[in-house]
């Protein structure tokens, strides 16, 4: 589904402990080439927010702080996201709307010579460490499983 980068920008991302990630966040064209990679970085800052709320809890959370975790994740998100669909959308528009004098001069001008560095080096992220727990610490145990 086609998603507007003023959607991401004015609208709700997360409501309570439901977010949306991946390409439900950011549909992309393949022009950019960024779509794979988009949705590992929602994964490593979701993680990352996850995790913390977990370790500074010394437990598995949900609920109300969850919920927060999962608007922090969106309100870090929002900006990267619809700047992506926005090279994207720009990308292909570009390399696939016809040979017109005045598209070629705006394709090859102004878009590949101006623009398209200014992408290209967007697409460099650093989304940050993912929190370190050891895999058998008790203090991290799931205790509402019934065992």
């Amino acid at each position: 589904m086609s998603r507007f980068p003023w959607d991401l920008i004015f609208r709700s991302l997360s409501k309570g402990n439901i977010t949306v990630a991946g390409d439900a966040l950011h549909p992309m064209t393949p022009d950019l080439g960024q779509g794979g990679c988009a949705a590992l970085e929602d994964v490593v800052v979701l993680g990352r927010h996850i995790g913390n709320l977990n370790i500074r809890n010394k437990r598995l959370v949900a609920g109300e702080p969850l919920a927060g975790a999962l608007e922090r994740y969106t309100k870090e998100r929002r900006w990267r996201a619809a700047t992506l669909i926005t090279g994207s959308y720009l990308s292909g528009w570009v390399q696939q709307d016809g040979s017109r004098w005045w598209m070629k001069f705006f394709r090859d001008v102004i878009f590949y010579r101006l623009l398209f560095t200014r992408i290209f080096n967007f697409i460099q992220y650093d989304c940050g460490e993912l929190p370190c727990v050891s895999s058998n610490s008790p203090d991290l145990e799931n205790r509402s499983k019934i065992e």
